[in-house]
């Protein structure tokens, strides 16, 4: 699925959302009205990286929704606001939507830091938010008002756990994490509890730090280099798990390295090339003959512009699929979220998904391996946990 052309893919989406357009536009006629949303990604800012990608995933699911018909017969309409990779304006973002667009409800924020920072504020207001990507194990809450796309950290820490046990006999590891993303800190204490519950054990718990505009890793490579774990596991986003990849290799410590989905984006690849081989990450994304939904996003998104449509994309995809199926059931807020809360084996491009009573999902967790085939580099479908009996299977392919 992936090539060597992740830079060539970035500047041409860089290129078509260069406007950030206020609303989606779908062109279609023959509506008998329009349902507005609101949606909130990082265009600037330190993450814009997967807010461009989520943009041009989320736009392509209205396109193909309102080709279809629309929902309930009215065209979909998305009012976009840039938060600037700030959990603050995130929120203002969503007070702005509710009061000046009335929208029952919001896609986004994208990622677990801003999710968390706005479900005061959707309760308060009254309307649903659904976040792409959020895995923070905290934000499901009873009577909830904010949703995900995604899986949370605890069942990926579960696949991840059992990928590096059983299939390479794993059974030490160092984790390394951002202190700057709450995230980070949520998704070590989980793996390092899950990992050591399954007989394994933690050599050493890492932070990283800002250094002169940078990432000091240091003082946590020379303790790697010294207790020589099984392998490293670095919950962390794309621009850190780049860093991280070329200070290991540049120091010469070839240990093998576990992250967690949110390597999965053409920044890391692009920027490590073939240092990535041997690495492994959860992953939201099928090989492209598994399900017709992930065929059709695949070809959705290649027929947009994107060819290799990573993590981000694949989730804001089917967050808008899971709105326009909430909306099936009304239009109103309550009634979105008491159409969200009774989704039951969902069928999306990211998996099977099932909404629980406290807002959680449960859904998939893949995991892929970076292998070099010829001069491309390919993240191989690996491994497939299933909730809640978690069954595997083994196919392999693209």
């Amino acid at each position: 699925m992936r090539c060597t052309n992740a830079r060539i893919t970035l500047i041409l989406i860089l290129t078509v959302v260069a406007a950030w357009p206020g609303r989606s536009a779908a062109g279609e006629t023959g509506f008998t009205g329009t349902v507005v949303l609101g949606a909130t990604f990082p265009r600037t800012g330190e993450l814009e990286y997967y807010g461009l990608s989520a943009f041009y995933g989320a736009n392509t699911a209205v396109r193909m929704i309102n080709a279809r018909g629309g929902v309930n017969g009215k065209e979909l309409v998305l009012e976009w606001r840039d938060n600037g990779s700030d959990a603050e304006q995130a929120r203002r973002d969503i007070e702005e939507l509710v009061r000046d667009r009335k929208v029952p409800a919001v896609i986004g924020p994208l990622l677990s830091d801003s999710a968390m920072a706005v479900r005061d504020t959707a309760r308060e207001l009254g309307v649903v938010i659904l976040s792409p990507m959020s895995t923070i194990d905290a934000l499901p809450e009873p009577d909830p008002w904010v949703f995900r796309s995604v899986f949370s950290n605890s069942a990926e820490a579960v696949a991840l756990t059992r990928f590096q046990q059983e299939k390479f006999g794993f059974r030490s590891c160092a984790i390394l994490y951002d202190s700057n993303h709450r995230v980070g800190l949520d998704m070590a204490e989980t793996f390092g509890r899950t990992f050591t519950e399954a007989g394994g054990r933690v050599t050493g718990t890492h932070t990283i730090r800002a250094a002169d505009g940078g990432l000091d890793f240091s003082a946590a490579l020379e303790e790697i280099a010294t207790t020589r774990p099984d392998f490293i596991f670095a919950p962390m986003y794309g621009v850190e798990a780049l860093s991280l990849i070329l200070a290991l290799r540049d120091r010469g410590i070839d240990t093998p390295v576990c992250g967690n989905n949110t390597w999965d984006n053409e920044v890391v690849f692009d920027g490590a090339g073939t240092r990535l081989v041997g690495t492994s990450f959860a992953s939201v994304l099928f090989e492209r003959a598994a399900t017709r939904q992930f065929r059709e996003f695949f070809t959705a998104m290649e027929a947009a512009g994107m060819e290799n449509p990573d993590a981000s994309a694949a989730c804001a995809y089917d967050a808008v699929m899971l709105l326009a199926k909430a909306l099936e059931t009304g239009e109103s807020a309550e009634e979105i979220r008491t159409g969200l809360l009774a989704v039951r084996n969902f069928n999306l491009a990211t998996g099977r998904i099932t909404i629980t009573p406290d807002g959680d999902t449960r859904k998939p967790v893949l995991v892929r391996m970076v292998e070099r085939q010829g001069w491309r580099l390919m993240p191989v479908y690996a491994e497939r946990y299933d909730p809640p009996t978690e069954r595997r299977s083994a196919r392999r392919g693209q």
